[in-house]
């Protein structure tokens, strides 16, 4: 399976001067070796996730199987992203390229001759997917970490906002009608593992309290580990409830005392903002999800201009 792959890379890195047909033809013999790989494994059960699970025939060529515990049947795509869409895997692909990349939704829909809202929900389903998985399994940040907050404006982007609503509707990407913070940003909580992991959490309107800190980094920090804060008293609460240790710096510190790689955060999803007009606030955590699995797998490094993120 190994020496397939390494073959067909080898032969992507000649296209386009030659190379076209041997790549379909590596492609087909890859494609066989997976399906035969997957009729070999069984998988647990989505609804229990029992062991006890076997065969039960065919659906439309995929394989259904059914669990001895609970009864219930299933096929692999069963509770994924993918159950019951009528689009195929190269499609789903595409999406999830274009969702990582930041490509527009009508860019997506129109590349593939389909709906705006067909895109959106597929969008959606892979942010909430994502969403999920980390609220299941919270990021652990730990060595040397970096916290800091910084604040999105509030989008209400697909909703019709009431007559009596308390500010008037802004077309997108507007500025807000406030200079300086105000009640129309959102805050969102940031924290950076040097050279690992990141995390990012909408909080509230105002400045994060003790509460809002705790309540976003407790459980998703390592013990040992020193976060490095710009003096805000709210983050003094992580050490004070014995959660991590926490120092405080400032901007005349060099070098260990920095906190750059934050800071680079709040740029790339001030930038992935930017580029999307505004993400719908209602979503915002949903996207701060993704930006956590992407942000170091990214090549971004500057704001001051616009970068793909093709890793798939």
């Amino acid at each position: 399976m190994k020496s397939n792959i390494t073959e067909l890379m080898e032969i992507i890195k000649r296209l386009p001067e030659k190379g076209v047909n041997e790549l379909l033809e590596k492609a087909k013999e890859i494609k066989e070796e997976v399906e035969k790989e997957e009729e070999r494994e069984v998988p647990a059960c989505p609804h229990c996730e029992s062991g006890k699970v076997v065969r039960n025939g065919n659906q439309k060529g995929s394989q259904r199987y059914i669990c001895r515990e609970c009864k219930k049947s299933f096929v692999k795509r069963t509770k994924s992203v993918m159950s019951n869409s009528h689009s195929g895997e190269a499609v789903w692909k595409q999406v999830i390229r274009d969702t990582i990349n930041g490509v527009s939704i009508d860019e997506t829909a129109e590349s593939l001759s389909m709906h705006h809202e067909t895109i959106f929900n597929m969008r959606h389903k892979i942010l909430y997917s994502i969403e999920q998985s980390q609220i299941k399994e919270p990021v652990k940040l730990g060595g040397v970490c970096e916290a800091d907050e910084t604040y999105i404006l509030e989008n209400f982007k697909g909703a019709k906002l009431p007559d009596n609503f308390w500010r008037k509707p802004r077309k997108h990407g507007a500025k807000a009608e406030k200079a300086g913070l105000s009640n129309e940003y959102i805050c969102v909580c940031a924290a950076v593992e040097r050279g690992g992991k990141s995390m990012a959490t909408a909080v509230g309107r105002s400045q994060p309290s003790s509460e809002d800190i705790t309540g976003v980094f407790a459980g998703k920090i390592n013990k040992d580990a020193l976060v490095l804060c710009d003096g805000a008293k709210s983050y003094n609460i992580l050490e004070k409830n014995g959660i991590c240790t926490v120092m405080s710096v400032s901007n005349d510190d060099d070098g260990f005392k920095k906190i750059n790689n934050v800071n680079g955060y709040h740029s790339y999803i001030k930038e992935r903002n930017r580029a999307a007009r505004g993400f719908a606030t209602k979503y915002l955590n949903r996207y701060n999800a993704l930006f956590s699995v992407t942000f170091r797998a990214s090549e971004f490094r500057s704001c001051t201009k616009s970068v793909k993120y093709d890793i798939i």
